[in-house]
């Protein structure tokens, strides 16, 4: 099941236990924990043209690939000029009257990062997915240059199971997973 097959309604009426993901907003009824927070990193080929000289104009400057659930930008069909709906990085861009060329959209991690690696593509992903990759000669991973909000991943249930003693070991259970994935791996020597 894919997260976008989901609906609140569905959590409401007990079909889905919790659901584990991203949320602008959620109903003010549903219980929620952050199960954690990360920041966003750059991950592109170390022989990409601007990797000396990594600043928001090179940035900006450079070609992008977008990464979200669909493979496609939210509302955007296949136009990235007809955005209805921004993302966490593109939203901090648009907020400094900015905006990336995106030429490659994809729903994988793994797909972003492989091309990446091989092209003078920059992929921007939450810090966390950039670890597969921090020992890895083929790749470069630099911190997004210009100020992006945390990304939070959030559980959140409805009240009708918050007392519920097996579903609530499962949120403990976890919760307890998340925070210890939440250390970073020991970085290059």
């Amino acid at each position: 099941m894919n997260p976008s097959d989901v609906s609140f309604l569905d959590v409401e009426r007990g079909k889905v236990d919790l659901v584990i993901n991203r949320f602008d907003q959620m109903p003010q009824s549903f219980h929620q924990i952050t199960l954690w927070q990360d920041s966003f990193s750059c991950l592109l080929s170390p022989n990409h043209p601007i990797l000396e000289d990594f600043s928001l104009e090179s940035y900006l400057s450079a070609d992008h690939i977008w990464v979200s659930k669909t493979g496609m930008g939210v509302g955007v069909g296949v136009d990235p000029s007809d955005v209805q709906r921004l993302g966490w990085v593109d939203s901090a861009l648009a907020q400094l009257g900015a905006k990336r060329r995106i030429r490659v959209f994809t729903r994988h991690y793994q797909a972003a990062m492989t091309l990446a690696e091989q092209n003078d593509l920059i992929v921007t992903l939450p810090t966390r997915a950039t670890w597969l990759k921090q020992n890895d000669p083929r790749v470069a991973i630099r911190q997004v240059p210009f100020d992006v909000p945390p990304l939070e991943l959030k559980m959140a249930w409805s009240p009708l199971l918050h007392n519920n003693a097996p579903h609530r070991w499962v949120r403990q259970f976890i919760t307890r997973i998340a925070r210890s994935l939440s250390t970073e791996p020991n970085a290059k020597s």
